[in-house]
């Protein structure tokens, strides 16, 4: 019997929700090894729960591709020295999991995150019990440019709202809570600017990055392993689960975000889009080797 990872909390609108399964009524089983007999599926899609933090690490470890580089055993903990103890990386991420942050030189201390080591021994011991598991979908690469947002406090759930990737609110301003793709309306000033942002990025952005992707090949590139808030405009990156070029047309990292929004230009599907990625997201960067070979910013303005 397959059985699905689902969210389950004590409370049924709030409260701390966990990533585990349900094998029958009395049994619950989460990925952090959290055990309450209390715990039951959250069903509702816009409940306001808060996601165990050790529960979404794990999911990161089970869904993420490696990185084509390979994934050492451990790394140090970023900014420590060469003694330090080793942590276990999240696949694809620069990223313990234990949740601090990681080098990207390979571990040469014996020793060992004991937190590491615990959520990791959680996640095997997870996997025995639970048997053939359906897991949901990874983070996406690529975002969705028809993807709606519910506003900050899940007011109004009817109307859906464009999510602009520079300010990380609605294009009409309104601060965004979560995606809310089943939206049957869409507000309309929201709709209206992000028509004239579509306007200067097929007008004006498309063709110099079309011609930026095809003189590629020709710079000299400095090419290296960093994690996504390094990015900057004029670079291109790879990364795990994606056979695409990304390169860089702007990036909005805001520092006290988990993610960093990137408008990138596709030279396989010729488009330009947004991209949302994770901070600590692994990534190989390619970066030109000349101050000349960056993007120029005014042909980019407004994009």
């Amino acid at each position: 019997m397959t059985l699905p990872l689902i969210r389950l909390a004590i409370g049924r609108t709030n409260g701390t929700a966990h990533w585990g399964v349900l094998p029958d009524q009395d049994e619950t089983r989460t990925l952090c090894a959290t055990h309450s007999p209390d715990l039951l599926p959250v069903t509702s899609t816009d409940a306001a729960h808060q996601m165990c933090q050790s529960c979404t690490r794990a999911l990161l470890a089970l869904t993420t591709a490696p990185h084509p580089g390979g994934e050492p055993d451990a790394r140090p903990g970023d900014g420590t020295g060469k003694g330090a103890a080793g942590h276990r990386p999240i696949p694809g991420h620069l990223l313990g999991y234990c949740g601090k942050r990681l080098d990207t030189r390979r571990a040469t201390s014996r020793h060992r995150c004991a937190n590491c080591t615990r959520l990791s021994d959680s996640i095997d011991r997870f996997l025995r019990d639970a048997g053939d598991l359906q897991l949901p979908a990874g983070d996406s690469c690529h975002g969705d440019d028809d993807l709606l947002w519910m506003p900050h406090g899940r007011a109004n759930l009817v109307t859906g709202h464009r999510r602009n990737s520079v300010t990380g609110n609605a294009y009409c301003e309104q601060r965004l809570a979560a995606p809310n793709p089943g939206a049957p309306n869409e507000c309309a000033p929201c709709r209206r600017h992000w028509e004239e942002a579509e306007v200067v990025r097929q007008t004006y952005t498309l063709p110099v990055m079309r011609a930026e992707a095809l003189a590629w090949r020709e710079r000299r590139l400095s090419i290296y392993d960093d994690r996504a808030c390094s990015l900057r405009s004029g670079d291109a990156y790879t990364l795990s689960g994606c056979a695409q070029t990304h390169h860089v047309v702007a990036v909005t990292d805001r520092s006290r975000d988990s993610h960093t929004d990137i408008l990138v230009y596709l030279s396989g599907d010729d488009r330009v889009t947004d991209v949302r990625l994770r901070r600590d997201r692994l990534v190989t960067i390619q970066r030109p080797d000349t101050v000349e070979a960056a993007i120029p910013h005014q042909r980019i303005a407004g994009a």
